[in-house]
């Protein structure tokens, strides 16, 4: 049985990087952020399966908005818990891709 996180914020669209500047146009971030900055705070201590999906997204998803997402379905995301948040956020983007 896969995980089912809550529902994902509002935001995650596809051409949510324009919102930010040109150094962070590179990742799908809430707060058009760059991505590098959340880098060593939020990829580096997640679980090296979740790095790997993330890395295998087709989309640059914001490792911090991943987990922050994650946090709001589990207090304590399990590696479940976390692909189901980045196959919801993909969801989400192919869907919204879809009807641009």
């Amino acid at each position: 049985m896969t995980a089912k996180p809550k529902a994902t914020r509002r935001g995650w669209t596809p051409t949510m990087e324009q919102r930010a500047d040109l150094n962070g146009r590179q990742v799908k971030c809430l707060i058009a952020s760059e991505g590098h900055l959340w880098m060593r705070g939020y990829f580096d201590r997640l679980p090296p399966v979740v790095r790997r999906r993330l890395a295998e997204s087709r989309f640059n998803i914001c490792p911090a908005c991943m987990d922050e997402e994650a946090h709001m379905a589990a207090s304590k995301p399990s590696v479940a818990i976390y692909f189901a948040v980045i196959e919801a956020i993909e969801k989400k983007l192919k869907a919204t891709e879809l009807n641009t």
